[in-house]
Order: structure tokens, then sequence, then C-alpha cells
């Protein structure tokens, strides 16, 4: 008989660890060693960083290929010459500083402009015009813009 009693005090034992066993491992019958619950939401929880943190990254980038395509844009701009030869008829696209010229001012610039034979002459005709334009834009407070009215 008290074989029988140790006997089943040795099983309720090994049943009791056996129980605990499982209650650590989080689940019935789950092999040692596989993520538990909390690990499993924690992976998912680091996984749904990561991919945050690779959407910031995505966004940045396209931010910052915006401003570099703004800033090119810009730049292009402010490298091109204040007027714009088309073809042989010479017609001519904008007036720097027209925002500080009257309409009659622009057309005259124009018409000089056109009548104009060489190269030569435009140059040194755009140069004058340019330091004229700086004057009046100085004395103004006003920044010369490009106009094409």
């Amino acid at each position: 008989m008290r074989v029988l009693k140790l006997t089943a005090g040795i099983a309720a034992l090994a049943v009791l660890a056996s129980a605990t066993a499982i209650a650590q491992n989080g689940q019935q019958g789950q092999p040692a060693g596989s993520p538990t619950g909390l690990q499993r939401t924690q992976q998912q929880q680091v996984q749904r960083q990561q991919q945050r943190q690779a959407d910031r990254a995505t966004t940045n980038d396209r931010t910052m290929d915006h401003a570099r395509m703004q800033a090119r844009e810009r730049d292009q701009s402010q490298r091109q010459a204040h007027t714009t030869v088309q073809d042989k008829s010479r017609t001519v696209i904008g007036v720097y500083g027209g925002n500080l010229m009257t309409a009659d001012e622009r057309s005259r610039y124009r018409a000089q402009w056109q009548a104009m034979q060489t190269e030569q002459e435009r140059t040194e005709f755009e140069a004058r015009h340019r330091e004229e334009i700086q004057s009046r834009a100085r004395e103004q407070g006003i920044e010369p813009l490009v106009t094409q009215d």
C-alpha cells in the first residue's frame, strides 16, 4: 500500500511538472524552442516598425527627389537668357526686369532687340539694359523678374 501511495505521489509530481512546463510554453503540445504567443506578438511589432521605417525612408526619398527636381528647374530657368529667339522671325519672349518697366518700354525694348543685326549688338544692348534694370530694382527694392507680356 505504501508503494502504491508513493507511486501515486510521484505520478502527481510528474503531472504537475508537466503542467508547469506547458504553461511556460504557452500552448499545450507546443514543441520546445518555438515562439510563444508573446514572442510572436513582439516579432510582429518589430516587423511592423521596420515596415514603417522603410515607408518613411521611401517617403523621405521621394520628398528629397522632388526638392532636387524643383531646385534643378529653378537653376535652369535662372540660367536661361531673359530672351528666347525662335526661328528666323526673332520672336522675343520675356524681358528681364519687365515688372519694373511700362508696357511702352517693353515694346520699345523688343523692337530695338529685334532690329539688331549681330549677336554682339544684342549682347551689348542686353548688358546695358540689365545694368539699368538692376539700378531701378535697387532704388525700388523690387527683385527684377522676366516677364512675357
